[in-house]
């Protein structure tokens, strides 16, 4: 008789849980409804050490929407992500979820930044977060790797010209014994020096007072854009050390083998001055334009034997070693006796922009048949290895220019040659007087339809290309493509409450492009749906969770109005 009771007690105790737990998300679904909405952004560290990264992460409280703010420029931080996370909460009675998105941010020089406030939208309504202060400092101080690792610079000069294209070498010298494997980040300040080096690192060895060491190459260059004592750093290289795990198991396996791990430290480097003197006064050509390096000039034209009106090409190619940007077209001298074009003009440099060569072809058409020989060409220079201007020039290119036909100097007029008459009908291509028989073939309408059709069929044919390719590769407008027809399909085939608002979600997921499952009462109202959106939700959540009656058909018929209402607004 009591082990009868007990049981009668155990189903009356879980009877009344069950209960108790419909009635709990009964309750909490309207409370969550009403959560406060707040919008916070917070970072991991506000003081970081230059080569180390923080994390900058924007919280939303009380909303199950993912927002998508737009991160502002922030000169010297570069920002990467998000990476989105979602959660949940209870607090006072009160469920909230929170989304929050984490970005991590990189700073590329030292000094204070401020992240600004940033505008998040949510439906209708629109927050704003705090500013944030960041100091980034200089790395902290490196372990004992530092007698063994150590970074440095390789130039000719700390002393270089304005415009000047100068190697500067970041070196990385690291004993024999140090496991140094490879490299994960290179971070450096070099504000105003137009630095460029390429991520491919090259390596080496080096043998100083008796030590050997392995050395590591970032090749690279400077061109300065202002004058001043400039400083190139600090920089930070980020080196991957491989060590040995030792094997706790007693694997005979793993003994043998052995596991490596890897791990990154940074190595820095302290500021460098940089001198970057003006381009002196004293000796400067009238005709520099800015160009400075060492350049040379190489000039051709063809033909070199036309008559009066045939045009004549002009070939120019500069090359050398220099910034090629800043390198004009060469002065040309004594045009007078040539009708010109604008030239045609071809730029190649190597990848740090060191060295190039642009090519000019400029046309020359002669006026008379008087002219013996192409304007000069000349190109003033300002070589920082001198350390002084000069010029290039070519001498004139001899050609021969013979009168036109019938022994008579042409007129040119348009830039072309002037060609003989043509007798009408006596040419390889003449004008036909009249269309011909194949005229009198199509009647004029059947003539424009024959013609028109292709037309018309290419037409249509892109016009439906275009679309299967949009749906190829919008996922947003496929999904609203297709919202209306598959969410008919499902409300015929609903039976219950239940698949009613999973029809509805659907429609509504497919429509806003966010998942279909994460659509709620809630959501409805902060996207500015119709109230009719949110009656249903309720009305369907009491029915599931309530255990209240619902007209599945009435139901059906207020989300076809819905989707009617929906469809025919973007119309």
């Amino acid at each position: 008789m009591m082990r009868t009771t007990m049981n009668q007690a155990r189903c009356s105790c879980a009877s009344v849980k069950r209960s108790g737990g419909i009635l709990l998300v009964a309750l909490l679904f309207p409370l969550a409804a009403f959560a406060q909405v707040s919008v916070t952004a917070t970072v991991d560290r506000p003081r970081i050490g230059f080569g180390e990264s923080l994390s900058f992460t924007i919280t939303v409280q009380g909303s199950q929407s993912t927002p998508s703010p737009a991160i502002p420029k922030v000169d010297g931080l570069v920002f990467a992500g998000p990476a989105v996370n979602t959660s949940m909460s209870i607090v006072n009675g009160v469920m909230s979820q929170s989304v929050g998105l984490a970005y991590q941010v990189t700073p590329t020089r030292t000094g204070e930044f401020v992240i600004p406030a940033i505008e998040v939208k949510l439906g209708d309504n629109a927050y704003r977060t705090e500013p944030i202060k960041i100091v980034v400092e200089k790395g902290a101080p490196q372990t004992d790797l530092s007698q063994k690792v150590a970074v440095r610079i390789q130039t000719a000069s700390q002393q270089v010209y304005l415009g000047q294209t100068a190697s500067l070498n970041v070196l990385v010298f690291a004993r024999a014994d140090v496991p140094l494997k490879g490299f994960a980040g290179f971070n450096h300040e070099a504000d105003g020096l137009g630095y460029k080096y390429d991520p491919n690192v090259k390596s080496g060895t080096h043998v100083e007072g008796g030590v050997s060491y392995n050395v590591f190459i970032i090749e690279g260059v400077i061109s300065p854009t202002r004058t001043g004592k400039l400083n190139f750093g600090p920089c930070v290289v980020k080196g991957q050390l491989a060590a040995e795990r030792r094997s706790r198991s007693g694997d005979l396996f793993e003994r043998f083998f052995g596991r490596v791990e890897v791990s990154e430290v940074p190595f820095t480097m302290d500021a460098v001055p940089i001198e970057v003197l003006p381009l002196p006064g004293e000796g400067r050509p009238a005709d520099f334009s800015g160009a400075v390096g060492e350049w040379k000039l190489d000039v051709t034209a063809k033909p070199g034997d036309v008559n009066v009106g045939d045009p004549i090409t002009l070939t120019i190619k500069v090359s050398g070693n220099g910034n090629i940007d800043l390198v004009p077209a060469p002065k040309l001298t004594g045009l007078d006796e040539f009708k010109t074009y604008d030239p045609t003009t071809k730029t190649t440099k190597n990848e740090l922009n060191s060295a190039g060569e642009r090519v000019i072809q400029q046309v020359l058409v002669p006026k008379s048949a008087g002219v013996k020989r192409l304007p000069d060409v000349r190109l003033s220079y300002f070589d920082p290895v001198a350390k002084q201007y000069k010029t290039a020039a070519h001498p004139p290119l001899q050609v021969n220019v013979k009168p036109g036909a019938g022994g008579q100097a042409a007129i040119v007029s348009g830039g072309g040659r002037v060609r003989p008459e043509e007798k009408l009908g006596h040419d390889i291509v003449y004008v036909k007087g009249a269309p011909g028989p194949i005229a009198l073939v199509f009647p004029p309408v059947a003539f424009w339809l024959f013609n028109a059709t292709p037309v018309v069929a290419l037409l249509g044919a892109l016009a439906w290309k275009r679309r299967v390719d949009r749906l190829r590769g919008d996922i947003a407008y496929a999904r609203r493509s297709r919202a209306a027809r598959n969410a008919r399909k499902q409300l015929v085939a609903a039976s219950d409450c239940q698949q009613v608002q999973h029809a509805l979600q659907a429609y509504l997921g497919d429509r806003l492009n966010i998942p279909a499952s994460g659509i709620t009462a809630s959501v409805a109202g902060e996207r500015g749906l119709p109230g009719a959106v949110r009656e249903i939700f309720e009305a369907c959540d009491a029915a599931r969770f309530a255990g209240a009656s619902a007209d599945v058909a009435s139901l059906k018929q207020q989300v076809e109005q819905v989707i009617d209402e929906l469809e025919n607004a973007d119309r």
